[in-house]
């Protein structure tokens, strides 16, 4: 059975009443009609109104990461004031004036008795950092160098204590020398085996060293008095002045190269006498 549309049943109704003159029926007294599957199918065709999404609100953003230490040390650390930038340009000018102060003092500003304390150190191994010996090294304070190399008239006590300090036992030897010091000492002079514990030989010493050395043990250990360190100071900065060179470093060639030195430079040996 085919089913006829609404609106042809409709005009159909029309049509008869404009022939019967009667009035169409109301449509409100038609049988309600059955609603057709296209209805809900066109109702369900039309999408609903979507209600728009939420914007969500934006995160927040992450805290910064902190700086790392050094960064951190960097910002805490004090900065150098304004002023100071007129202070750096003048450094160069000082480094100039402090390099100028670091050169090596000629031989009239050398300071004998500073200078031999540093070299001492070296000798305090055998001797001991006051003078009093070891097993290996004979003693120099209590009056015992002065007994070997004093002052004593007639003997040149000085260059034989620069000799002995600059050759050592093995050179001594080689001098054929089988003894040091001064002939007249109380107990005889020392012979140069005496030790058990050969002396050792300080020929690489530069001679501003050597005779630093000597004057240290000398003033220091030795107790000269301070006219005769007066004395033989004039005599060993005149001898630094001259800067012999050593042939052989023996007693008698030192012994000459300091009154060489001495009369060159007008000190009165007469006045030690």
């Amino acid at each position: 059975m085919v089913e006829v549309p609404e609106y042809l049943l409709a005009r159909s109704r029309e049509r008869r009443a404009e022939l019967t003159g009667t009035p169409p029926p109301d449509a409100g007294d038609a049988s309600p009609e059955t609603p057709s599957a296209e209805a809900p199918a066109a109702a369900a065709a039309v999408p609903a109104p979507v209600a728009p999404a939420p914007i969500p609100e934006a995160a927040p953003p992450p805290p910064p990461e902190p700086d790392p230490p050094y960064v951190q040390a960097a910002h805490a650390r004090k900065r150098m004031p304004y002023w100071a930038a007129s202070v750096m340009v003048f450094l160069p000018i000082w480094a100039i004036f402090y390099v100028g102060m670091l050169e090596p003092p000629d031989s009239e500003e050398l300071v004998l008795a500073d200078n031999g304390a540093t070299v001492y150190s070296t000798c305090a191994s055998c001797h001991g950092a006051d003078g009093s010996g070891t097993a290996t090294g004979r003693q120099l304070n209590n009056g015992e160098l002065l007994l070997t190399f004093g002052p004593a008239p007639g003997f040149d006590g000085l260059a034989h204590h620069l000799s002995w300090v600059y050759l050592g036992t093995a050179d001594t030897k080689r001098l054929g020398l089988d003894f040091y010091g001064n002939p007249d000492r109380p107990d005889g002079q020392r012979e140069v085996d005496s030790f058990a514990s050969g002396m050792s030989g300080f020929s690489n010493l530069s001679l501003e060293d050597l005779v630093s050395v000597v004057y240290y043990e000398r003033v220091v250990h030795g107790g000269l008095d301070a006219e005769t360190a007066a004395l033989e100071e004039e005599m060993l900065l005149a001898l630094v002045a001259d800067a012999p060179a050593f042939e052989t470093g023996s007693p008698d060639e030192i012994s000459a190269l300091l009154t060489e030195s001495a009369l060159g430079h007008g000190i009165d040996l007469a006045a030690g006498e």
